[in-house]
């Protein structure tokens, strides 16, 4: 059986999409179980409308972020895989009999594309080499475009509580250091990954500033150990420090990311730009200052 895991907070007016795309499989051996991470809307209240099948399981939690959440529904799955969902994400009908038309129980991970909707505007999102840092493996680990092994799943950890962005991304470096991982790549469009960025708060400055941060230091060696993936993440903390207009730290880290790749173009020209405009602000500050005191 396959497990279907949805973690929502606030988001009756969005997640009837999620749970009838589900219901709608041309395959019915699934379950899924509801996540409720403290909703105070009529979350509750319209999810007991689809409580009759007995396939669907709803259960509730005081809020303590997606992470948890998607845990909580991993330990109380009876499948033996699991697909994790955000509550406006869409999987298509024919996902599971795809699943299994494919013998995905021979795999530890299967990922296939995604149809990736932001504020309306589609783009198709196929697999990708992911590097060094994922031991090139291929595979997309958002949300709804990707099935875990339940035992690989725990093994691991699960997700990271810390993490309230790039969390899914985590959770895939972590599987991807595992030996002998047998992977399964779909070449089929199987779901849509739906991002409004305006009612998205884990998708703040801020938020993603910390999570960078803190996965930065979780796998610090990892990254120290290859030049351009450290490079690249230096660069990424640059930009969100530049975001975030704490502009002596940007300058730190878009230094620190060319020093180590001297080929680098980017963190060059960035490194060179704020420091110049650092350098115009205070001078035409002190030429202010100056006619005032003459």
């Amino acid at each position: 059986m396959i497990s279907f895991i949805i973690p929502t907070y606030n988001r009756v007016h969005t997640i009837g999409k999620s749970i009838e795309s589900i219901l709608k499989q041309t395959c019915s051996e699934w379950e899924l179980i509801i996540v409720d991470d403290g909703s105070q809307d009529e979350t509750k209240k319209y999810i007991e409308t689809y409580l009759r099948d007995a396939r669907i399981n709803y259960t509730y939690q005081t809020n303590q972020g997606v992470a948890v959440a998607r845990n909580h529904g991993a330990n109380l799955a009876k499948g033996e895989y699991l697909i994790f969902l955000d509550s406006d994400d869409i999987v298509e009908i024919s996902l599971v009999q795809t699943l299994l038309e494919y013998s995905y129980m021979d795999y530890d991970l299967i990922s296939w594309q995604l149809n990736k909707i932001i504020d309306s505007k589609s783009e198709i999102v196929k697999p990708k080499n992911l590097g060094y840092i994922y031991n090139y493996r291929t595979a997309i680990f958002l949300a709804g475009g990707v099935c875990y092994k339940k035992n690989i799943f725990l093994k691991v950890g699960g997700y990271d509580h810390h993490l309230t962005f790039g969390e899914n991304y985590e959770l895939g470096l972590r599987i991807c250091q595992l030996k002998n991982l047998n992977v399964l790549i779909l070449n089929k469009i199987l779901g849509s990954y739906i991002i409004e960025k305006s009612k998205r708060i884990s998708n703040s400055i801020s938020n993603r500033l910390y999570s960078l941060v803190y996965y930065y230091k979780k796998h610090r060696k990892l990254y120290d150990s290859n030049r351009e993936e450290c490079s690249k993440i230096n660069y990424q903390l640059g930009y969100l420090l530049e975001n975030a207009n704490k502009i002596n730290y940007a300058i730190i880290f878009y230094k620190k990311s060319w020093k180590i790749s001297h080929w680098k173009i980017k963190p060059f020209l960035k490194f060179n730009y704020l420091k110049l405009k650092k350098t115009s602000k205070f001078s035409f500050s002190n030429k202010r200052l100056l006619q005032c005191n003459g």
